[in-house]
Formats: C-alpha cells, sequence, structure tokens
C-alpha cells in the first residue's frame, strides 16, 4: 500500500513539475510586455528550481527502491500488485540489469535487481 502510493507521487512528479514550468512560462511571457525585470526574475527563479526539483527525484527514486525490492522478493509486481513475478536471467547486462532482472506475467512491467523500472530487451530469434 505505502509503495504504491510513493511509486504514484514518482510517477506524477515529472508531469507537475513540468505543469509549474509551463504555468511559469506563460506568466513570463506576458510579463515580458508589462515588466520585463520580472520575466527575468521569473527566469532565473526556473532555473534555480532545478535543483530541488532534481533532489526531490532523486530522493524519490532511492526511497521506492528499497520497497519494490521487498514487493519484488514476496513475488509481487510493484506496478500493478500482482502475485506474478518471474526471474528473469540471461544476457541483460545491455539492459543495465546486472545479468538478472524480474518479470511480471499480469502487466508485462520488467524491473532491475534493484527495484527500478526498467526495458527488457526483445528475446532474439535466429
Amino acid at each position: 500500500m505505502f509503495h504504491t502510493v510513493v511509486r504514484q507521487i514518482r510517477v506524477a512528479y515529472p508531469m507537475v513539475v513540468f505543469g509549474c514550468y509551463l504555468l511559469a512560462f506563460v506568466t513570463a511571457f506576458a510579463m515580458v510586455f508589462m515588466l520585463p525585470v520580472g520575466a527575468l526574475l521569473l527566469v532565473f527563479v526556473g532555473l534555480m528550481g532545478l535543483i530541488p526539483v532534481v533532489t526531490v527525484a532523486v530522493a524519490l527514486r532511492a526511497f521506492e527502491r528499497p520497497l519494490a525490492r521487498a514487493k519484488l522478493q514476496r513475488g509481487d509486481c510493484p506496478a500493478c500488485g500482482e502475485h506474478a513475478i518471474e526471474s528473469v536471467s540471461g544476457a541483460l547486462e545491455s539492459a543495465g540489469a546486472g545479468g538478472a532482472a524480474h518479470f511480471c506475467r499480469a502487466c508485462g512491467t520488467g524491473f532491475s535487481q534493484r527495484g527500478e523500472d526498467m526495458v527488457l530487451p526483445e528475446p532474439t530469434t535466429l
């Protein structure tokens, strides 16, 4: 339950930040004609605002990983919650999985050993 809330916050966070920056852009565009110094100030505030935005994004990922690993160890999918996880091993070094990963049969999401979402490579048939 707690992991689901943290995951939804992490998934929605980039779009919320994008909306805030889009609103700041529209405001700065309107201010160019009314108060040019205000538009310049909004540009600097937006650039300095990237520091806490990136910090929060990194913290959310770091906070979610142990929760996802606990779900994966129980065999539950961190994305959909179903008990449909199977381990995939093999040549996944190129995908960043370190040689092993987890795959949910219910929703098709792949997870690395660290608990991060990942795209599993398509099986090649020769």
